[in-house]
This record gives C-alpha cells, sequence and structure tokens, in this order.
C-alpha cells in the first residue's frame, strides 16, 4: 500500500462517521421525524460550523416547524459569511414572509433575483410574495416563467391554482332553509351572486335574494365592492334592498374590514338591517388565528342595539367562537358555538326574537375541482322560549 493510498483510505474512514450522521438525520427530515432531524443536524453544525448545508438543513426544518423567527435567524447568520449564498437568500424570504416581515422579504427577494433570475425557487417565491400583496398579475407572472422552466412541478402549478381560485371572477348559488319547532311553515331562500374582479385591487359583486315564507315571496337585490386598500388590508362594504317586504328586511347594509397580519386576520364588522317597525345596528371585532396549519380558530364579539318604532330599545351581546379544520387537501369541516344573534348575511323579522339564543353549527366545504366548490351547514338553535330553530344550507362556487 502506497503512502497515498494510506492517507485517502484513512481520510474515508475519518469522514464516515460525519456522512452517517448526515445521512441519518436527512431520512430523519425526508421522513416527517422534523425535531429528530434537527437535533441531528445542530450536533453536525455544532461540530463543524462551516457545514452550510447543515446549516440550511436546519434552516429549512424551523421552517417545516412553523419557526419563521428561528429560521430567519439562521439564513442571515449563514449570509453573514456567504451572502450570495442562493438557498439562504430564498430561505430568508420565505422565513421572513412567515413571519409577516414584508419588506424585509422583498429585499432578500429582490438579492436573490438580481443573482439568479431564472432559478424556480427564487422565482415561485416571487409569486407567492406579489400574490400576497395583491399584485395577482405579477404573481401569475412569475409562476408562469417557472412553470415555463419545469412544466411538471405540481406545487407550483396548485400556487397557479390557487391564485386564480382566489382572484378571479366568480359566481355563487345558495339555498337556504328553517323550519321551527314546534312545526310551522318553513321558510326558504335562495342566493345568486357574481363576483367579478375589475382589477387587482378592486372587486364589485352583485346579489339577488327570493324568500318564500307561509305562501309568500319575498325578493331584494343590491350590489357592493371589496378593495385591498393595500396589501393585507381589505374593505368590503355592500347592501340589500327589498320594496314591500315583511319579513325580509327593506335595507340590509355591511361594511368588513381585514386585516391580515403572519397567521391572524383581524376583522372589524358593522351591519343595519331595517324593517317596518324596527331596525337593528350590530358590529364588533374578529379573530381568524391559524393554530396549525390545518386547523384555524375562529372568535368574534358583538354588540348590538335594537329598536322598536312601537317600543324602546335593547343592547344585547353576543359572539361566536369556532374551528374549522382542513382534513384532507381538498376537504374542510367546521364547528362553531354563537351566542345571540348569527346569519346576519340572512337576518330575517323572526330573529328579533333570538338575542339571547344559543346555536350550534357543523359545516362542511368540498373542493370538486381547483376552481368550483360545495359547502354545507346544519345549525340548530334554542331560543329559549320553548322556539328550537333547525336550518339548513348549501352553496355552490365556481371560479374563472
Amino acid at each position: 500500500m502506497t503512502a497515498v493510498t494510506a492517507v485517502l483510505l484513512w481520510l474515508a474512514l475519518a469522514s464516515s462517521p460525519q456522512q452517517d450522521a448526515r445521512a441519518e438525520a436527512e431520512r430523519l427530515a425526508n421522513a416527517g421525524a422534523h425535531a429528530a432531524a434537527l437535533e441531528r443536524f445542530q450536533e453536525i453544525a455544532a461540530a463543524n460550523p462551516d457545514d452550510i448545508q447543515a446549516r440550511l438543513w436546519i434552516g429549512r426544518l424551523h421552517l417545516v416547524m412553523r419557526q419563521p423567527v428561528r429560521a430567519a435567524a439562521v439564513f442571515e447568520s449563514i449570509l453573514a459569511t456567504s451572502p450570495q449564498e442562493l438557498d439562504a437568500l430564498t430561505g430568508l424570504a420565505v422565513a421572513l414572509m412567515d413571519a409577516g416581515r414584508w419588506s424585509e422579504a422583498a429585499d432578500a427577494l429582490n438579492r436573490a433575483e438580481a443573482l439568479a433570475a431564472d432559478r424556480i425557487d427564487v422565482l415561485s417565491a416571487q409569486g407567492r410574495f406579489h400574490a400576497a400583496e395583491g399584485r395577482t398579475t405579477l404573481a401569475l407572472a412569475y409562476y408562469g416563467r417557472a412553470l415555463a422552466a419545469d412544466p411538471g412541478n405540481a406545487s407550483i402549478r396548485a400556487a397557479v391554482d390557487d391564485v386564480r381560485a382566489v382572484h378571479g371572477h366568480r359566481v355563487t348559488i345558495g339555498y337556504d332553509m328553517q323550519a321551527f319547532d314546534p312545526s310551522a311553515a318553513e321558510m326558504h331562500a335562495g342566493t345568486l351572486e357574481v363576483n367579478v374582479r375589475v382589477t387587482d385591487r378592486v372587486r364589485l359583486f352583485g346579489r339577488g335574494q327570493a324568500q318564500s315564507f307561509e305562501g309568500e315571496t319575498e325578493g331584494r337585490g343590491g350590489a357592493g365592492f371589496e378593495w385591498l386598500m393595500r396589501p393585507r388590508v381589505r374593505i368590503r362594504a355592500g347592501g340589500l334592498f327589498g320594496s314591500d317586504t315583511f319579513w325580509l328586511p327593506g335595507v340590509d347594509g355591511f361594511a368588513d374590514l381585514a386585516y391580515v397580519s403572519g397567521r391572524a386576520t383581524w376583522t372589524l364588522s358593522a351591519r343595519y338591517v331595517d324593517f317596518s317597525g324596527g331596525d337593528l345596528w350590530i358590529g364588533g371585532p374578529g379573530l381568524a388565528m391559524s393554530l396549525t396549519p390545518r386547523l384555524t380558530l375562529h372568535l368574534q364579539y358583538l354588540r348590538g342595539r335594537t329598536g322598536i318604532d312601537a317600543g324602546d330599545s335593547t343592547t344585547t351581546d353576543g359572539g361566536t367562537i369556532g374551528l374549522a379544520a382542513r382534513v384532507t387537501p381538498r376537504f374542510r369541516t367546521s364547528v362553531a358555538y354563537h351566542r345571540g344573534f348569527d346569519r346576519l348575511d340572512w337576518f330575517t323579522r323572526d330573529r328579533f326574537g333570538a338575542s339571547e339564543a344559543n346555536t350550534g353549527t357543523v359545516g362542511a366545504e368540498l373542493d370538486l375541482t381547483r376552481l368550483a366548490s360545495f359547502a354545507a351547514s346544519y345549525a340548530y338553535q334554542d331560543r329559549g322560549n320553548t322556539r328550537r330553530v333547525h336550518r339548513a344550507s348549501g352553496q355552490l362556487t365556481v371560479r374563472f
């Protein structure tokens, strides 16, 4: 054995434990054992701080484990000594987006694009960034370039479909039924809404509704707008109006403000409903918090003032707590408890007696295709005056 051969053999033997440790860490990561894989890669990086690949794995695992702040710190430490490390730049951009630090994410993405304008991960990250900023046209352009380079990339194609589903035109057909216990005539309503994207920031919608109860049919219609006032700040407002209506309000106006911050969506809602003989002002704050990638918590507080022409006005407090779960990529379920008024989008005259009601709701939604979905729900309401209400609904939405 020559001296050179002996040295090479010694180096191979010396490096094999490190290689075995890396292979085991990657196997754990690919198998979904993220915490164990993270611990292994941290041990490898501690033994060799110059091992950039191990540190990149640490950052990626923090991302998968929904720890974007820690991931960003890891990627930033790599860039401090290797400012042109593209994997660290794109990883940093994704981590900053997940953490809600959008202006810093833009800087990281622009640096990455300046170094490698045609890299698929850079293009995909730019697509996600501009979609979140409300620049749909630009987002689709970036995703289109990524798909041109890799037509078979399923994750990018799914992201394109998601952008189109959220920002495309849509038509919604809905059906609602309400039945009272002790038994009484059933109330049925059908709704048609057309929602059109005018620009990346402005949408217009029109809605019509017809309702049948106790042999009488009533109708109303109206319109409204949605405005992405600034990235992650959206306003939605509109109204429905009916003439010669009794069970449906003659005026039903609403306005909602939503602000997205990281995993939280904060809302502030207000509504005015006017019947002949009485009206209702109601509104309050709400929160939707993504607890995990599959589970979202919904909270809302509502304060209302009911006025009756023939009597005094009353003030009520109520709200909602609910959970929504994504069971599979195409199927979602939800459950909620409501105190006081509920289903304000279909507020009928009989609801004036439901200010102290307790309502439980279960629902499900299925994506029939990427651009079509069907949702159904059932609610049971106890109004506390020996009256119980059963309510069922179905809704088909088609996007194009």
